[in-house]
């Protein structure tokens, strides 16, 4: 048949494809090859199809819109072979190359050859039936699978990874399909297949880098497609066993991506980029060591599907850094499900500060955690070594923030890290840590809080209030329990100060203490210098101390404290010193001192007072300073047993009126005996007590000035005083010897005298010419003032009864003697005594030459004498006498003398010598002289 140009309009639906076209082809060129042997047909046009057949009887050319084929035939009776030059399906860009086989009989197509599609070049095995088609197909490297989107209708997601996630020379090591013929289409079911890929790159995300494969195993089967990574690397870090599986391919209801990431290599910025593409945020990076990590990430193609994230990340010998903090870990597992992470067993190191073991769930999506440690140690010392913390084996709940900075909350410690800008760490209760601290223990902190601010180890600003002190310090009458402080540690440098300045601490090359307005207490038997390792420089600026029970006002202080040993100068202020010098009580003293092995040394700058203590010994030594004693004191224990005090140029003044005058004087005080040594001029004391509290006190030559300094009055002038006494304190015997001095101003003796001088001119004038003689003969008598020449006065003191018991007091003196005896009452000051005053001695000694006569005027005592009651107040004594009564009755005692003087005046006459002697001597004990 040979047409040149056939047009024909059918009434049946049009062709749409070239599987449609292929189709009715194929079913048509039997009947054509029964019905002509050759065809030429240049132009056939069949509705909107226009074809060119050439048919002979092994040659095949077709030609329309959909297909163009060439190719030799082989017909046999139920059979055509096609040895294709080509077969190209136009709508679909595919040119196959090939033989071809058709079945008539069992309706059946075969394909073996190749095909072409873009890049792509295929060997392709077809099996046909009028309903299906099945496809084999193995490949050259091609560079995309995008062809396939040509047949297949997948999700979006399901596309992103089938032809943009992947890059490289894709070879199809078999691809099986099948393609419904009847209803046009490929079955996504009967998908399986093959692919290989080298150098590969492909993309888990798109803002995550490509990771970098040497081989790409692709598999397809059951409507999954899988990604086997063959070496792969991402950013030179291995991530060998990782690999992608697409789940349920064609479903956009039950389709998945799985994406698994295997790595053993840091947990860095890299690697944490790949999960913060997915909206995993693990707030750490490790800067060393190895993590063997296993991520899964399962995210459906339906966004409104939660995706699903597992991973297990094992930690070895690791640094890790939480924002600009920075800990070691030896071991620790992290285990990420969802939007939790769970670190388990964690190893924490810092420094050699912290050793813990951690246990904490992470929120990934709050950046919040919560969790426990068991602190193994926390440790907090000094430069040398010394601990200032010491927690040991310690459980604590935890809590953690890391948004904008990480939070540590250590719940049971009650401490809060923040790691920001600086390490802030706020202990906001002590007392949790007071335990675990000697320092605090050993300053007696069990409660506050404290916050610090940290740079680094050198550089930490910090606040704090501190409750429960027990510091040896007071401000205004109470004591310091709580106190709130500021301070500063720069590199070595520390400087701390309370709130008020009052107390500051600098730390340098050596220790700076500053206290201002305080009183504090020290006890050198509690308080020992030996733990002081450092130079310590103490300052004090209008402070009071209590310096083991003695309380000293202090204008400012300068203290040197290391160990052993403390050097000090200070001024003191408002003293209540028992010290006087020049008449002025001492106020203010400046003094420089050492304190070094239970040794004190306390002196004046220019050494006038130094004051030394050691164990239980005592050394003073004054020069130009009066010692004040009081009487009313109570005399306390003494923690030293000796005691020796030495004075230069010093007096002793006794209840701030007697003042004992010395140049030198010596004090001796034993545990059980005492001795006091004093000399001024030609004056000697010396007191003694024994062990069995016997006294023994000795004097010699007092001095006028002596006595009179001791009463602030001028008692004695001239002469001498002896001072004797023995006993016990309760039975003190002494005697009194004076010698030619004359008394001035003793208010017993003023009165007397006055009383007794005008008595007698009173009543007998003429007895009292010759005594007026008498008293002018005499030198230095006057009303006020008495001279004896000779005096004695025995006495006995009892501290118990606080009685001084006059046993016997003569004198002789100018004009008038004394004897007698009486008692001092030192209660209230009191005198009672009895007195016998021997006056007229002259008008005595004139009457008493003549025999008879003096028997006749004087008597057998031959001297005119009367008693007197002195009592009353000792400063204004009263006199009770019976003076006048006696000077009546001397005529009356003349006239019985003269009565009985024959019998004298008859012995006198023969001389009897042994009575003459008799009375001279009687006569000379008369005149009344004391017995030494």
């Amino acid at each position: 048949m040979d047409i040149g140009n056939l047009e024909y309009k059918s009434k049946k639906t049009q062709t749409k494809s070239s599987f449609d076209d292929l189709k009715k082809d194929i079913e048509l060129l039997p009947k054509v090859l029964m019905l002509f042997q050759k065809i030429n047909i240049k132009k056939l046009k069949i509705d909107d199809n226009e074809f060119k057949i050439v048919l002979d009887e092994n040659n095949l050319y077709l030609d329309n819109k959909y297909i163009n084929i060439s190719s030799k035939l082989d017909v046999a009776s139920n059979q055509i072979l096609f040895e294709l030059s080509s077969l190209y399906l136009k709508d679909i860009d595919i040119l196959f190359d090939g033989k071809i086989k058709i079945d008539y009989f069992t309706e059946e197509l075969n394909y073996f050859g190749k095909f072409y599609y873009q890049d792509l070049e295929a060997n392709l095995n077809i099996d046909m039936t009028k309903e299906l088609a099945k496809f084999y197909i193995v490949s050259s490297p091609f560079k995309s699978l995008k062809f396939l989107k040509n047949f297949l209708d997948l999700p979006k997601t399901a596309e992103e990874w089938m032809y943009d996630n992947v890059e490289g020379n894709i070879t199809l090591e078999g691809l099986y399909a099948e393609f419904d013929l009847k209803n046009n289409k490929l079955i996504e079911k009967s998908l399986n297949g093959k692919a290989h890929i080298e150098n590969a790159k492909i993309k888990f995300h798109q803002d995550v880098d490509a990771i970098q494969t040497k081989n790409l195993d692709i598999t397809f089967k059951d409507d999954n497609l899988y990604f086997n990574l063959i070496e792969p690397t991402f950013k030179d870090k291995s991530l060998e066993g990782s690999y992608v599986t697409i789940h349920n391919l064609a479903s956009a209801q039950n389709g998945e991506v799985e994406v698994n990431i295997k790595t053993n290599s840091k947990l860095d910025k890299d690697i944490l980029d790949i999960l913060k593409a997915y909206k995993i945020n693990l707030p750490l990076v490790q800067k060393s060591g190895t993590t063997d990590a296993t991520l899964t990430l399962i995210f459906p193609y339906e966004l409104e599907k939660p995706m699903t994230t597992k991973g297990e990340f094992l930690v070895n010998d690791a640094e890790i850094s939480i924002g600009n903090f920075s800990f070691n870990s030896k071991t620790a597992t992290v285990i990420l499900d969802g939007s939790n992470v769970l670190v388990k067993d964690a190893d924490f190191k810092y420094k050699d500060m912290i050793d813990a073991l951690v246990n904490i769930n992470i929120d990934t999506k709050t950046l919040k955690s919560s969790g426990d440690t068991i602190i193994n140690s926390l440790i907090i010392k000094k430069e040398n070594g010394e601990k200032i913390i010491d927690i040991k084996d310690k459980k604590t709940a935890l809590d953690m923030d890391f948004n904008k900075d990480t939070t540590i909350d250590l719940k049971d410690l009650e401490t809060t890290i923040k790691i920001a800008d600086l390490i802030y760490v706020n202990i906001n209760n002590l007392s949790k840590i007071y335990p675990y601290s000697k320092l605090l223990k050993d300053i007696s902190i069990k409660d506050g809080n404290i916050s610090l601010d940290i740079k680094d180890d050198k550089n930490i600003k910090f606040k704090a209030l501190i409750k429960g002190l027990n510091l040896p310090l007071k401000k205004d009458g109470q004591s310091i329990e709580n106190l709130d402080i500021v301070g500063n540690i720069s590199g070595k440098n520390i400087d701390i100060h309370s709130i008020d300045e009052n107390i500051k601490v600098e730390i340098k090359d050596d220790l700076k203490i500053y206290l201002n307005n305080l009183f504090i207490t020290i006890d050198t038997k509690k308080q020992d210098t030996n733990n002081i390792n450092q130079k310590m420089n103490l300052y004090l600026t209008n402070d009071e101390i209590d310096l083991n029970g003695t309380i000293y006002k202090i204008k400012n202080a300068n203290l040197s404290i290391k160990k052993e040993e403390i050097n000090f100068e200070a001024n003191l202020k408002e003293l209540d010193l028992p010290l006087k010098k020049n008449g002025k009580k001492i106020n203010e003293l400046t003094l420089l001192g050492i304190y070094k092995n239970n040794y004190t040394k306390l002196n004046t700058k220019n050494n006038d007072l130094i004051l030394e203590l050691k164990n239980e010994n005592l050394s003073l030594n004054i020069n130009g300073y009066d010692i004040l004693y009081s009487s009313e004191d109570k005399e306390e224990d003494n923690s030293y047993k000796n005691i020796n005090i030495i004075g230069n140029s010093s007096n002793i003044i006794v209840n701030d009126k007697y003042k004992f005058l010395s140049d030198t004087f010596e004090i001796r005080v034993r545990e059980n005996e005492k001795f006091i040594h004093l000399k001024h001029k030609k004056s000697d004391i010396t007191f003694k007590e024994s062990k069995d509290k016997k006294i023994d006190i000795f004097t010699s030559d007092i001095s006028d000035e002596f006595v009179n300094a001791i009463f602030d009055k001028n008692i004695f002038k001239g002469g001498n005083i002896l001072f004797l006494a023995n006993g016990d304190i309760n039975n003190l015997n002494g005697k009194i010897i004076i010698e030619n001095s004359n008394i001035e101003d003793l208010a017993i003796l003023n009165n007397l005298l006055i009383f007794i001088h005008t008595s007698p001119a009173l009543v007998n004038p003429l007895l009292a010419v010759p005594s007026v003689v008498g008293m002018a003969t005499n030198q230095g008598f006057n009303l006020t003032a008495y001279k004896i020449v000779n005096g004695v006065m025995e006495f006995n003191y009892s501290k118990e009864k606080e009685l001084i018991d006059v046993k016997k007091l003569v004198t002789i003196g100018n004009g008038i003697d004394f004897e007698g005896k009486g008692k001092v009452n030192l209660n209230d000051l009191t005198l009672d005594s009895e007195i016998k005053l021997i006056f007229l001695k002259d008008y005595s000694k004139i009457v008493g030459a003549i025999p008879v006569v003096n028997y006749v005027l004087l008597g057998d005592s031959n001297r005119v004498e009367t008693q007197v009651n002195v009592f009353g107040e000792l400063s204004n004594p009263k006199i009770s006498t019976n003076l006048t009564k006696e000077t009546f009755s001397i005529p009356v005692n003349i006239a019985k003398r003269i009565l009985s003087s024959p019998s004298m005046l008859l012995d006198f006459i023969k001389g009897n010598d042994e009575n003459e002697k008799k009375e001279e001597k009687s006569s000379e004990e008369l005149i009344n002289k004391p017995l030494k």
